[in-house]
């Protein structure tokens, strides 16, 4: 159904959703509703209200089904907004607590968003995976949403959730004075079938090699953040190609968001070795807040790309050398745009993967951590 839309609504009054989901009739937008579907109205969950927005309603009401099958779908409106009118953003933020952007490439449809919530003192989480968006979005809107109340948190999908969580596990685990100098996660992609990803997440790779030289030029720009007291020197670069025999996996470094999102986290926790405090936050909440960030020791992390053989180790290669190459040059972006499925070796295409595809798909994250028995004596003898 469509929600009718009254403008005139004061802003002041208390917004009328938990949750919009922005941009959900899109490939990931399906997927998102479908978990959200989960646990809408269940007495254990906080998610009491939800809506969807996006530009086509027809086109959402389609995807609600779809979501919802075999159930009959739910009586949730549908609310009609686009990234280039500013005015209908404006407005679907007043109406919820919390937005959550599906639409990208974020480089090309975020800010708007963003620069909407931190205005109006929405929430706003994204399943970004752009550090260039990321971080450009912080110099512009940190202000302005601090003023408004504003919590704008990016990387909330598989960029960067699983990664910053399996770090933090493997911080915890050394016990003092035992202390990690370097943390890697190897990924694994696994299916029964084959492994197709979205075109959205082969886009936002092309365009962030287009985008590279902007990324540097913004934190030329910024002053320098605290780095953290790590024990030990700087680990060695170690082979192209790794072979971790205990996993049973050959890898390959993955310039994804992971290691710099964690590399953020750890640049704020050196600077607020609390923690940030919440807003109005009880005695308990800070105990608890300082407690936990105690506990977690930096470390140098990186991010490899395994495979069970050499040649996929060596299909990586060819598609990152594809894009490496090609992306950097306007012809080459139409190129590796117009033909995914040939540069990617068959990773990504255009209508992206099956239901079947999806559903046999799954991966694995092992986190690796080396470091010393005695923080205080860098040379003592490596820990695995």
């Amino acid at each position: 159904m469509e929600a009718s839309s009254d403008r005139s609504q004061p802003v002041s009054q208390p917004p009328l959703y938990d949750l919009i989901i922005l941009g959900a009739s899109g490939f990931t937008g399906k997927y998102v509703i479908r978990e959200a579907l989960k646990f809408l109205n269940v007495p254990s969950s906080p998610l009491k209200s939800l809506a969807l927005a996006g530009r086509n309603p027809a086109k959402l009401a389609q995807t609600l089904k779809w979501a919802s099958h075999p159930d009959h779908p739910p009586p949730i409106p549908i609310l009609t907004a686009e990234t280039a009118d500013p005015a209908s953003l404006h407005h679907l933020c007043s109406q919820s607590k919390l937005i959550l952007n599906c639409v990208g490439p974020f480089r090309l449809h975020g800010e708007p968003v963003v620069a909407a919530c931190a205005e109006t003192g929405c929430d706003y989480l994204d399943i970004c995976g752009e550090p260039e968006f990321m971080e450009r979005m912080e110099v512009k809107y940190h202000e302005k949403a601090m003023e408004t109340g504003s919590l704008v948190i990016s990387a909330c999908g598989f960029d960067s959730v699983p990664a910053e969580l399996g770090w933090m596990f493997n911080s915890k685990q050394w016990v003092g004075p035992a202390a990690p100098n370097q943390i890697e996660a190897y990924l694994s992609l696994e299916s029964e079938k084959r492994i197709v990803g979205n075109f959205g997440t082969y886009e936002s790779a092309v365009l962030g090699v287009a985008n590279a030289e902007q990324l540097v030029e913004l934190r030329r720009s910024r002053p320098k953040r605290a780095r953290p007291a790590i024990p030990g020197p700087f680990p060695p670069k170690g082979p192209i190609i790794d072979h971790q025999k205990e996993i049973g996996l050959w890898a390959v470094k993955l310039p994804s968001a992971d290691s710099i999102v964690v590399r953020r986290t750890l640049a704020t926790l050196t600077e607020n070795p609390r923690g940030l405090p919440g807003l109005d936050e009880s005695l308990e909440q800070i105990e608890k807040r300082e407690a936990f960030w105690s506990t977690i020791k930096p470390a140098h992390f990186g991010v490899k790309l395994g495979s069970k053989t050499l040649l996929g180790i060596f299909r990586f290669i060819a598609v990152g050398m594809f894009i490496g190459l090609l992306g950097s040059n306007a012809i080459g972006r139409w190129l590796l745009l117009k033909f995914p499925s040939f540069f990617s070796l068959g990773w990504f295409r255009k209508k992206g993967p099956s239901e079947d595809e999806v559903r046999s798909a799954s991966f694995k994250m092992w986190f690796v951590g080396r470091g010393f028995s005695d923080m205080n004596v860098s040379r003592d003898k490596s820990k695995t």
